[in-house]
């Protein structure tokens, strides 16, 4: 069989669209969800011709079929709608339900659906300059630019989808894996008074909002991702601290901060598993690959909910999962996944002395992207299947192998919102579409940027499941500097904008403040989110408590009366003590006043040059802190088991309130199915 170079598929390219055989088209979109929102918005206001795709049915779809919008999103609002929807809204902290999160989609669906051809790609053929796409309907398109955004697979999607959690009551499930969907399941069997067992070898767990000295903070708030521009030392301390604090051992820790979820706990610790990811890189205490757990902290909850409308909020979706609770009263049991034996076709676990049959068992799997069949064509004519692979893609946008093919929503955060990305990757994508210097530029030695991403972001040359996972300030940062949009410490013209710019969360709308892709009203919106939450004042009390914390305890040792080559090497150690991430982390809440205290004692000691003023200042500090701690006034910001046992009550009057929800849902859908039956007796 003769072997077609490039030049002669072409020329069969132009005979089948001089015989209406192939539609030719700029830009062809697979996929009509939540990923394509945002480049539609800004390819409606240009003149490049474009067509959609879709077979219309997303997994939204799916679990509005089968009554399962009874949830609420891990993301907060600010990162779970696009900036130019987000200015309509009131700029107050909340996680959108799913029913509204739907309604948000739907909302831009029905505006572009015009756009759209109800067909699906099968294969694409991708050439230097051009990709054929075939459809399940037989039409065939010619597409200078091909944008995919088909989501993921995923076995736990069934799960969410389809599990009886009324047949699994006062059942025994095991979890053999842990995120923000398996956490989604337990949330709702705990109530059911299901034996729950978790199978892990650890995880990372994080309050998805808390309460700091009165105000609200969402997850994705507390990160301040343009720090590390300052200090890459002090970022990592002061971000990943208490993560990296695992590495201490654990007889060193609990007598201190045994009420701390890895501490007391310490199956769920990532010390065995992922620890080395949080020091082999400079960049960042999260390299791609953490994944993270976000849940309702139970106090947090409890304040926000915890009134004449709780069992309307359980109704929205506003449902308790707090896992470290749940943990720490032994409603979830945990057993090491690389210590027990598993009987599948017996349904029975056993570890050590404990033997148990379970009823279900809940296992999960990687992310995989939903992709057509794709070739590239070589110029020597050979055709070769095109295999995805995060590391080999730039940015997670463009795979190295294949040309003017552009991947969208692939890409998926650590802990701060799927929306922040992909709004990002749209701007970046539809600059790729309409302006072809930028096509060239971004093309132009694509290999040696994707290694160079690689070095920044990966601890090793070994290839994880979840290597697609990033922290999200990062990247947004990373991709507005790509694009040009970028915000940078020459562009700051007050104190204020310094401020925004180093401590002011990266969310996606941050970046469209002004330039080429500007959002009105983002601005204001921007400002006011800032006045709301003072300045984001905790993160920098929080770090200044660090950073006076480590001064007044090297002050010390450098007064202490011993020779200087004891001194050098303990002021050393202490820099990297890891004790000062749980230290730190302790006084949430009251940093203000602590750092009062450290600075009252640096500001004496040089009129006082003795080791003792540093070192009662430090006492004094501690002393506070620990009084303060004692009497509930502080808060770690992440699994802080001792804060949680005030509220045995609510969550009594919680299940409560969860059983009377459930106990109305099968009322009105027992009338329901009545009424159905009476009809169709009737009928009959």
């Amino acid at each position: 069989m003769e072997t077609l170079t490039q030049n002669d598929l072409k020329e069969q390219a132009k005979t089948m669209r001089e015989d209406n055989k192939i539609i030719k088209v700029d830009v062809l979109i697979i996929g009509f969800g939540l990923s394509v929102i945002p480049l539609l918005r800004e390819l409606t206001r240009g003149e490049q011709s474009f067509q959609i795709i879709s077979d219309g049915h997303t997994i939204w779809d799916e679990l509005e079929a089968n009554d399962r919008l009874d949830f609420d999103l891990v993301s907060s609002k600010h990162s779970s709608y696009y900036s130019f929807e987000l200015v309509n809204h009131n700029t107050q902290d909340n996680y959108p339900t799913a029913k509204e999160f739907l309604d948000f989609q739907r909302k831009y669906q029905e505006q572009y659906q015009h756009y759209v051809k109800k067909d699906f790609a099968q294969k694409i053929e991708n050439f230097d300059s051009f990709s054929i796409v075939h459809t399940t309907s037989g039409t065939i398109y010619q597409a200078k630019h091909c944008v995919i955004g088909t989501g993921f697979k995923r076995k736990i999607t069934q799960s969410i989808s389809s599990f009886n959690y009324d047949d699994a009551q006062n059942k025994t499930v095991v979890f053999t894996t842990i995120g923000d969907s398996a956490n989604l399941m337990i949330s709702k069997l705990i109530p059911r008074n299901a034996r729950v067992i978790l199978v892990t070898n650890g995880f990372v767990p994080v309050d998805k909002l808390v309460f700091i000295e009165g105000k609200s903070f969402t997850l994705d708030q507390l990160e301040a991702h343009n720090f590390r521009y300052i200090s890459v030392f002090l970022f990592r301390q002061m971000d990943g601290g208490l993560i990296k604090s695992q590495l201490l051992p654990r007889f060193l820790v609990k007598p201190f901060f045994g009420d701390v979820l890895h501490v007391k706990h310490p199956i769920t610790s990532v010390k065995k598993k992922i620890m080395q990811r949080f020091d082999r890189k400079p960049k960042s205490p999260f390299p791609n690959g953490v994944v993270a757990l976000k849940y309702w902290p139970i106090d947090a909850y409890q304040q926000l909910f915890d009134n004449e409308q709780l069992e309307q909020s359980i109704e929205n979706g506003y449902l308790l999962n707090d896992i470290a609770y749940f943990i720490d009263n032994g409603l979830v049991e945990l057993w090491p996944k690389d210590e027990i034996n598993m009987d599948r076709a017996a349904k029975k676990l056993t570890w050590e002395e404990k033997s148990v049959n379970y009823d279900e068992m809940i296992e999960g799997d990687s992310e995989r992207p939903n992709l057509p069949d794709i070739y590239y064509h070589h110029p020597n004519g050979e055709a070769k299947n095109y295999s995805y692979n995060f590391r080999n893609t730039y940015m997670g946008i463009i795979p190295k192998e294949l040309n003017n093919i552009y991947l969208i929503g692939y890409t998926r955060p650590t802990s701060g919102g799927l929306n922040n990305i992909i709004e990002m990757q749209s701007l970046f994508v539809h600059k790729m579409v309409t302006s072809d210097a930028f096509n060239d530029q971004t093309y132009q030695n694509l290999e040696d940027k994707i290694k160079k991403y690689d070095r920044e972001y990966y601890f090793s040359k070994e290839h994880y499941y979840s290597d697609h996972l990033v922290y999200y300030g990062f990247y947004t940062q990373d991709m507005a500097k790509l694009i040009g949009i970028e915000t940078s410490f020459r562009d700051c013209r007050s104190m204020k904008e310094v401020l925004q710019h180093y401590f002011f969360p990266n969310n996606a709308f941050k970046f469209r403040q002004k330039g080429e892709y500007k959002v009105e009203g983002v601005k204001s919106m921007v400002d006011k989110i800032w006045k709301e939450h003072k300045g984001f004042s905790n993160i920098r009390h929080y770090l200044y408590n660090y950073i006076l914390t480590q001064i007044v305890i090297i002050t010390t040792i450098m007064l202490l009366p011993i020779p200087l080559y004891f001194r050098i090497p303990l002021s050393f150690f202490q820099v990297f003590n890891l004790l000062m991430g749980f230290i730190v982390a302790k006084g949430v809440n009251i940093h203000r006043y602590l750092n009062a205290i450290l600075l009252t004692g640096l500001v004496i000691t040089p009129f006082y040059p003795s080791p003792w003023v540093p070192g009662i200042t430090f006492l004094a500090s501690f002393l506070v802190l620990f009084i303060c701690r004692k009497l509930g006034l502080t808060r770690v910001p992440f699994n802080d088991l001792k804060n949680k046992k005030k509220y045995g009550q609510f969550y009594k009057r919680y299940v409560q309130a969860f059983e009377n929800v459930k106990r109305k849902q099968k009322y009105k859908s027992d009338n329901k199915f009545n009424k159905f039956s009476k009809i169709k007796s009737k009928i009959t």
